[in-house]
């Protein structure tokens, strides 16, 4: 049995990291979830209130409630603990934590989208690895390099290894599938708080048991013309299982940006339904740009099916795409703001399809069009919150960067992505490896290749 570790309060003085072995009852947390409520009035003026001006604060506030409720009621009864978390404290750790994970969202999701995210939260093994996000967010805040944080971050090496699956112990489909979200917990932890190596190594250990998973629903899976069956991307990605549209997000964030192979093999019938997943309220990326953006991962695999047998394909439907329009109770400014992160996703779309299907180099028209265009949309939003959606624009825009001006820019922008933490990966190592393309084959200038980047990430950030 897996415990859960019960760490230390964080106070300024802390420097060690002991008794990993308690557990906090369900009857503190119904006593903080009563806290909570009688002190959100007084929080929806203060800490609420701070959080990006693209959230709703009613919103924000009904989602962090149903959160607690959601996480109280998943902890066992018979849950006993020799050493427990005060109520208050309880609440500022549980609540600092979300609050400071949603203030990053994209905006707050409506409740057909927000209530299966909720609902997964109820597995046990995943309210572990939530409670050990908290403690090791705070401790990375306090002191990055202190012991506690370094003890924090090797209990994700331990909780891992008690996920892993045991053949002796066949798990349910729904343990399964709390393992595999819990397991992508640790992931994100893994690629933020130790380093992108690490991350990867523990995404590629998820793998079993997402194939598990999809295996045993026929209608996820889709037969390629060579007879062999291959993973429906579309299906897969507006299934209701929220561990199993995390885990495509992942595989195709990592092989764009690392350059890596996807850990599936996919196929496109159809178009995914934007209004099925939660990703794009979490990132701000179109879900028909997803798809699209995974569909050249899938080509550079080798996979040529249809419709990845032609590039005009992807082209006309990015070129063709639309942003879906968007209700939020905010100033319009916020949705003003949201449309041009969006907008950049369709030129970062743009640019994976000339440099890293076509072969095109930087030098394109098409590709320096794009990134003037993500750039002037990066100036239109630095000042905002919401800004930080632009991260992999930047990374994109900066492979192909001619001119010393918009690379100072590029640059300055990933320097500053240190604390937020939207995303996989880390803004000062993507920008190392954007300074090793630039003083290296790009110097002073001239043209790069997809591939030359790919070579610099491997050089830099080895996997």
């Amino acid at each position: 049995m897996l415990l859960l570790p019960q760490f230390k309060d964080l106070d300024c003085d802390t420097r060690s990291s002991e008794d990993f072995n308690r557990t906090w009852p369900q009857s503190q947390c119904q006593l903080a979830m009563a806290m909570y409520r009688r002190s959100s009035t007084h929080r929806s003026s203060g800490a609420v209130k701070s959080i990006d001006t693209t959230f709703d604060t009613q919103t924000t506030m009904k989602y962090m409630t149903q959160f607690l409720e959601s996480l109280c009621e998943s902890i066992p009864p018979s849950v006993v603990s020799a050493q427990t978390i005060g109520e208050a404290r309880f609440v500022h750790i549980i609540n600092e934590y979300q609050l400071q994970r949603i203030s990053y969202w994209f905006m707050a999701p409506p409740a057909p989208v927000r209530d299966p995210m909720i609902n997964r939260l109820q597995g046990s093994k995943t309210v572990w690895t939530l409670y050990l996000s908290t403690k090791l967010f705070q401790a990375l805040r306090q002191d990055p390099c202190s012991v506690t944080t370094r003890g924090y971050i090797g209990w994700i090496d331990k909780f891992e290894q008690e996920l892993r699956p045991d053949s002796n112990n066949k798990l349910s489909l729904n343990d399964a599938a709390d393992h595999l979200l819990a397991q992508l917990e640790l992931v994100y932890l893994s690629f933020v708080a130790v380093d992108t190596n690490s991350g990867y190594n523990l995404f590629q250990k998820t793998l079993p048991e997402f194939l598990r998973l999809v295996a045993v629903d026929p209608k996820l899976t889709v037969e390629h013309p060579n007879g062999s069956l291959v993973v429906s991307f579309p299906r897969t990605l507006g299934a209701h299982q929220h561990e199993l549209k995390r885990f495509l997000v992942y595989d195709a964030a990592t092989a764009f940006v690392l350059g890596v192979p996807p850990l599936v093999e996919y196929g496109y019938d159809g178009e995914c339904d934007p209004t099925s997943h939660g990703f794009q309220w979490v990132h701000g990326v179109p879900i028909a740009l997803v798809e699209t953006i995974s569909q050249v991962n899938s080509w550079r695999a080798g996979s040529r099916v249809a419709p990845l047998n032609d590039w005009r394909n992807l082209e006309s439907r990015v070129l063709a795409w639309n942003p879906q329009p968007v209700v939020a109770g905010d100033e319009p400014t916020g949705n003003v703001a949201r449309l041009a992160v969006e907008e950049g996703w369709r030129h970062v779309a743009l640019i994976y399809i000339y440099m890293g299907m076509c072969g095109t180099s930087s030098h394109d028209p098409r590709v320096q069009a794009s990134i003037r265009q993500i750039v002037r949309l990066g100036e239109s939003i630095a000042d905002l919150p919401i800004g930080l959606h632009m991260f992999i624009h930047y990374v994109v825009a900066g492979i192909g960067a001619r001119s010393e001006k918009q690379r100072s820019f590029l640059r300055e922008k990933l320097l500053s992505f240190k604390g937020a933490r939207v995303w996989l990966f880390r803004g000062p190592e993507l920008s190392r490896v954007l300074d090793h393309l630039w003083h290296g084959v790009g110097a002073g200038g001239a043209p790069v290749t997809w591939d030359d980047y790919v070579q610099s990430r491997c050089a830099v950030v080895p996997i």
